[in-house]
Formats: structure tokens, sequence, C-alpha cells
């Protein structure tokens, strides 16, 4: 895909946005809210002809900023001969961690740290991330900070 072909995306205040667009995200979050039986239903409600909904709604969204609301880093120290990286994202899936990042340091005195950064995870969620990397053999120290938008 050369670079003409890429679509772009623009981030445009609410109300800059024409009218039918403003309509089209009421209708589809009447939908996703069930607050409407049908998208028939939904666009008369709101104003808008079914043709008008159809020819924006795969191209109208809602951004809510929560990508990056919320983000947890968690740096793990490891003894490099009984851990493999794979046991610690596999604690992390097993929790569906949403990971963003992924690093690991060069080995040093046969110690490694492994850091992982996820975006909005639950707090309950990273307190067993947590308890389940300290069950794995080889892991020396778990330190994890949450940062909160």
């Amino acid at each position: 895909m050369t670079s003409k072909n890429k679509e772009k995306f623009y981030l445009i205040e609410k109300n800059a946005c024409p009218e039918v667009f403003r309509k089209v995200i009421e209708v589809k979050e009447g939908i996703r809210k069930k607050t409407y039986p049908s998208i028939n239903q939904a666009v008369k409600e709101v104003g808008i002809s079914r043709s008008a909904y159809y020819k924006y709604h795969k191209s109208v969204y809602t951004y809510r900023g929560s990508d990056f609301d919320s983000v947890d880093i968690f740096n793990i120290i490891s003894e490099v001969d009984l851990v493999s990286p794979l046991d610690v994202l596999f604690v992390f899936d097993e929790n569906s961690a949403k990971i963003i990042s992924v690093q690991q340091s060069p080995v040093m005195k046969g110690m490694s740290t492994i850091q992982i950064i996820c975006r909005n995870l639950l707090k309950t969620k990273a307190e067993r991330i947590i308890r389940g990397l300290h069950k794995i053999n080889g892991i020396i120290q778990v330190n994890h900070n949450a940062i909160r938008g």
C-alpha cells in the first residue's frame, strides 16, 4: 500500500462537525445501547434518512479518550536461567491485559529486567497479575506503577 492509498483520520470537535455526522453518531450510540430496536426506528427518531446513515456510518466514530486514560507499568526483575519471558507474558494473557510495550534489558550477573506496559487495566487485574508473577520461580522483584488519566 502506498502512502497515497492510506486512510487519514482527523480528530474534530463535535460542534465543528456537520449535523449529519452528529446524528449518525447518535443513531450508532442508540443502537449500541439498545435505545432503538432497529436502524429504521433510530433514523426516524433522530431525524436523518437511512441513506445518510448508511453513507457515513462506517466513516464517523466517537472518540472516547480512553486509549491512554490509564497506563500500568510493570518492571519485573528475574533470574534469566529460571524465567522465560513467555512465562511472564502468559500471566498477562491470562488476565486479558492490553499490552502496548514489552522490553527486556540485557542480561547482567544472570539477571534481567522485563518492562511491560499495559493500558486500561483494572486494579483487580493488576493485583492478579502481580500475584501470578510472584508465583513464577525465578522472579526476584515486581514493581508496579499505575498512571491514571
